[in-house]
């Protein structure tokens, strides 16, 4: 597997199989009809692996303007995202991001946020990690690692290790909605 670092709080890029299709449950957060289809569309973009992922991007949607945009933009995209929780991530990572495969006319991207992370804090993570995913998808020429380096070398900043960096955009996003989650 050739592994690419890209940390947003901690993300890592890598190249992988892509996560499967997953039809999601329903929502036990109340939904307005504009983010049940973000939410639930057979066409949506971004995509929930597990019940409890579902029920957080439903509470991010209805509780955070600024999570409910990230997502409605994404939809806009030829990127599609999968959301999955994992128990295990590199030391210091709570959050990754990888790129996978291309797939016909749609670009791949997988993220993984650590299980143990609060409510806010998971869905914070979300947000910032969308960020991440609509910076990718507003790049068209990011096609395969290559692409995904150089477009951070130009927007990003260094982080730790090897091909690791953040943007302020993803930064302040993370930030943005941890706030609107507080109210």
């Amino acid at each position: 597997m050739l592994s690419l670092l890209f940390v947003g709080l901690a993300s890592v890029l890598a190249l992988a199989d892509p996560a499967p299709a997953v039809t999601p449950p329903t929502s036990s957060v109340p939904l307005a009809p504009a983010h049940y289809l973000l939410l639930n569309a057979p066409d949506r973009r971004v995509r929930a692996t597990d019940p409890r992922l579902h029920s957080l991007m439903a509470e991010g949607l209805t509780r955070s303007k600024t999570f409910a945009s990230l997502v409605s933009s994404i939809n806009r995209t030829d990127v599609i995202v999968y959301i999955e929780a994992v128990m295990v991530l590199p030391k210091n990572t709570i959050g990754r991001l990888a790129m996978l495969p291309r797939a016909a006319d749609f670009r791949y991207l997988r993220i993984q946020i650590r299980n143990d992370l609060s409510r806010p804090e998971s869905i914070a993570l979300i947000g910032h990690e969308l960020q991440h995913a609509l910076e990718i998808a507003d790049a068209q020429e990011v096609r395969d690692s290559g692409g995904l380096i150089r477009l951070y070398e130009r927007i990003g900043h260094e982080s730790s290790g090897d091909h690791a960096y953040d943007t302020e955009a993803a930064q302040d996003m993370g930030r943005i909605v941890r706030r609107e989650l507080r109210g």
